[in-house]
């Protein structure tokens, strides 16, 4: 049974540049790494979720229940929004649902892009949803958020520190073209290996992508003649083999977490 089967009635709120608002279990904010735009350059933004203690939220795959944050922007003409950069999350049960997430605050990054010929004051709006938890309850939050930029030369702001802090938990793509991801035994097993400097021996593995591998099994990473295998059960809700499978790694030897994709053919 997913957890969000047990969604309480949520309530809208909207905020001005800065400020958090409250919705639910948690309360979120928008902050910017610059006090100014340029044209063509990147905006990198982040989306602060500040949640209430003894409850949970949900990272991109939720385990077993749950709901990731969803994140629908509003943008000036010609501007552009990237993908909501989660950071690498923790392991919970909620009763006996094992899933992955946040307690205490997750900070997400979104990169937004003006065009080349923007000028003036951009006003960047988003809505987003999200799920808190605690063993007894389940309560959606809804906002919508909205930050006001003036274009410039693009001078760092002073959030750009928390926002530099908050890069360091966020997983970078690695090269992993040479990824597979076969079945045996009843194991999902994912084949790789990563580039020089790069070591994951004693990290923690998590799967993003959901419902190919058991949320509640840890994921066993080996060392190969090759590179490195990760292995754990299959997800009994799996509909046929995996289609596609990214993998984070964080911690061990790992300067930065990591993320490892594969795409099938």
């Amino acid at each position: 049974m997913k957890l969000s089967a047990l969604f309480a009635a949520g309530l809208p709120f909207s905020m001005t540049a800065f400020a958090a608002e409250k919705s639910g279990h948690a309360e979120a904010g928008l902050i910017a790494g610059v006090a100014s735009y340029q044209p063509g350059k990147t905006v990198p933004v982040g989306i602060k979720l500040k949640i209430e203690p003894g409850w949970h939220s949900y990272w991109v795959n939720p385990g077993v229940g749950g709901m990731p944050m969803s994140a629908k922007w509003t943008l000036p003409a010609g501007w552009k929004a990237g993908e909501l950069q989660a950071p690498v999350p923790k392991r919970f049960k909620t009763g006996d649902l094992p899933g992955f997430g946040y307690e205490g605050e997750a900070i997400y990054r979104v990169d937004l892009t003006p065009p080349a010929g923007s000028s003036g004051e951009a006003e960047l709006k988003v809505a987003l949803s999200w799920l808190t938890c605690n063993e007894s309850a389940c309560v959606p939050g809804d906002v919508e958020l909205s930050l006001k930029l003036p274009a410039g030369d693009g001078a760092a702001s002073k959030e750009a520190a928390v926002l530099a802090e908050a890069e360091k938990k966020i997983p970078k793509s690695v090269d992993s073209s040479s990824s597979a991801v076969f079945e045996k035994d009843g194991q999902v097993v994912l084949a790789f290996t990563v580039p020089g400097g790069i070591d994951p021996e004693g990290s923690q593995a998590f799967p993003a992508t959901a419902e190919v591998v058991d949320a509640a099994a840890p994921i066993v990473l080996k060392k190969s003649e090759q590179g490195w295998t990760a292995s754990a059960p299959k997800d009994e809700y799996a509909n046929g083999p995996a289609k596609a499978y990214d993998l984070v790694l964080s911690g061990g030897k790992l300067a930065h977490p990591v993320i490892v994709q594969w795409r099938g053919k």
